[in-house]
């Protein structure tokens, strides 16, 4: 059962990844937004309350704090992570401070939903 559960797994992020990709570039302001997605996708399993997050989920957290280093990265990073999330469906905005806790990353993110204030 569980090679069913790892192969819809990777279908649901592999049809998530193409479908913000394009719904992402099809806006050139959102275009930015697509590499974020593409390192949080492996995320989407933990966000949605599933198991822990997966070293591939990891890799990419750690890719991000690393490319994040200014107020202005924050607050993009923020607002594509909203614009990411706003298309999943429901998730559990909880669980996102966890990720970079559990992948031994030394950056706070705050639960981030429509109504967060990228700016703060």
């Amino acid at each position: 059962m569980s090679g069913i559960f790892n192969i819809r797994s990777l279908a649901f992020v592999a049809v998530f990844t193409c479908s913000l990709m394009v719904v992402l570039s099809q806006n050139e302001d959102l275009e930015s937004c697509v590499p974020v997605a593409q390192a949080l996708a492996p995320c989407l399993g933990f966000i949605k309350g599933n198991g822990k997050p997966s070293a591939s989920c990891c890799s990419g957290v750690k890719q991000l704090a690393r490319d994040t280093k200014t107020k202005k990265d924050k607050v993009a990073l923020c607002e594509c992570v909203k614009k990411s999330l706003s298309v999943i469906g429901t998730y559990d905005p909880s669980r996102i401070p966890l990720i970079p806790k559990q992948c031994g990353v030394s950056v706070q993110i705050p639960p981030i939903k429509n109504s967060t204030d990228c700016s703060k």
